[in-house]
């Protein structure tokens, strides 16, 4: 039998049993309002998702008509023929992209509405890849070298402003996207928008042996315009996404504040400098990526148009890769992923270096086999673009994620210059010298990654009402 003790005077005139009733009022209240605030933050998450995938699909088939290591390296190496410009290429991307959100970081965090910066910068991307189309246009033919100039300005305001839109785009991502659906997320954009550039890869070797009365370079101008057409159509789909309020918003720091900050969370963070080295050690890969095609074309012999099916083996590989690593990083762990793909690293450079030797060594016709580079390539990159991303977000607290983007992308804008070194260094060594210092750098950045520990304790459970 069970005795129920009967309710006493409280001092406030009432009695406990009506003390805690109104207690229990105001706990369900409190708990219906983090329900409520929960829901508006996720209701629109599956719009959001499909729009971003959408997204991702368009700009990866915009991408590819006019692949920056394939298409437009072989295009400045041919338009001035000098390699170094090939690398000048990569170094311009990767310092624009990565270098300028350090400076904005807290900038970005102090808004309370990422999407417009988003659509700004989108607009300055536009305008940057117009302006490089109208130099291969009206200017290439008459002035190749001062073209390849102005053609890298263009780049790098189409970079920057990347670069910096990236910011506002991440932040949004990490509040429309459920953590159990990032992995989902990556690899439903790349596996589609590859499944889609194989036409394009086809496309762009017919355009590239001039069978349609293209001639160098209009061709590689139609292959800019086709780029910008999908680009477009991407930015614009972006548009649509419902951006959620910001949990808190801090308030805006200065150049000073924000160089502490970053300071701060480098000298406390040893699992995020750790994720930093490993990443570096990956970067070595830039000083062999954009040699890859240039060493096909004036080493092996291979045609300009062989580009063409370089772009199908990497976007097969994509896809592949996709399938593979989205399932891997949502049923077991992006850091899984990560350790993984830094290990296949060592694949590309490995395979063009026993490519050399049997050609030159044994006179092994190896062209039929080389697009298998770029397979390698799609499968391990894609792996580390998906699971380094979502393992930074994974570290990042919700009020500073930019600034652990910014920082994480600012600590790789040093390797950016390794393509200019290579270049630079295929004045005085063979190609395979660059292939084997990427080797060596993906083989040790294996090493370290084993020494990165999962960001999160414990998974949070499906039910959650975050994480749908």
């Amino acid at each position: 039998m069970m005795l129920t003790r009967l309710p006493e005077k409280s001092k406030g005139g009432g009695n406990a049993w009506q003390n805690r009733r109104r207690g229990d009022e105001r706990m369900v209240s409190d708990s219906q309002r983090r329900a409520l605030a929960v829901t508006l933050r996720w209701q629109h998450w599956q719009r959001n998702f499909w729009l971003g995938v959408l997204n991702g699909i368009l700009f990866k088939v915009g991408i590819t008509f006019a692949h920056p290591s394939t298409v437009l390296a072989v295009f400045l190496t041919k338009l001035t023929g000098n390699e170094l410009f090939a690398g000048l290429l990569t170094a311009v991307a990767g310092l624009g992209w990565f270098l300028p959100p350090m400076f904005v970081a807290g900038y970005v965090e102090a808004l309370p509405r990422k999407l417009p910066l988003y659509a700004r910068m989108a607009l300055g991307r536009a305008l940057g890849w117009l302006w490089m189309i109208a130099v291969v246009v009206f200017l290439a033919p008459r002035a190749p070298f001062l073209a390849a100039v102005l053609f890298l300005l263009g780049y790098a305001i189409f970079t920057v402003t990347g670069g910096i839109g990236t910011l506002a785009f991440m932040d949004i991502f990490a509040r429309t996207v459920p953590f159990r659906r990032r992995g989902a997320f990556w690899g439903l954009r790349m596996f589609f928008g590859s499944l889609l550039s194989i036409g394009v890869g086809i496309f762009v070797r017919h355009v590239l042996r001039q069978e349609w009365g293209l001639t160098f370079p209009n061709n590689y101008a139609v292959l800019m315009a086709c780029s910008f057409c999908a680009f477009g159509l991407a930015w614009l789909t972006f548009f649509f996404v419902h951006e959620p309020p910001p949990e808190w918003t801090p308030l805006p720091r200065s150049w000073r504040e924000q160089w502490a900050t970053m300071k701060q969370l480098w000298q406390e963070r040893r699992d995020f400098r750790q994720l930093i080295l490993t990443r570096l050690l990956l970067d070595f890969e830039l000083i062999a990526l954009p040699y890859y095609s240039t060493y096909a074309v004036t080493v092996l012999g291979a045609k300009p148009s062989l580009l063409g099916t370089f772009i199908v083996a990497e976007t097969v590989g994509g896809m592949f890769a996709n399938a593979l690593w989205s399932i891997l990083a949502d049923r077991k762990s992006n850091l899984f992923v990560l350790q993984s793909a830094a290990l296949l690293m060592a694949l590309p450079s490995g395979w063009v270096l026993l490519l050399s030797a049997c050609h030159f060594l044994f006179g092994l016709p190896v062209l039929p086999l080389y697009p298998l580079t770029y397979f390698f390539l799609a499968l391990a990159m894609t792996g580390i673009s998906i699971a380094f991303t979502n393992y930074v977000l994974e570290l990042a607290d919700d009020a500073h994620r930019p600034t652990y983007l910014a920082l994480s992308n600012a600590s790789e804008s040093g390797m950016m210059m390794l393509p200019v070194l290579g270049g630079i260094l295929l004045k005085f060594v063979p190609h395979p010298v660059l292939f084997a210092i990427a080797f060596t750098g993906a083989l040790i950045a294996a090493r370290q990654s084993r020494r990165l520990r999962p960001a999160f304790a414990t998974i949070p459970p499906r039910r959650f009402p975050v994480a749908p």
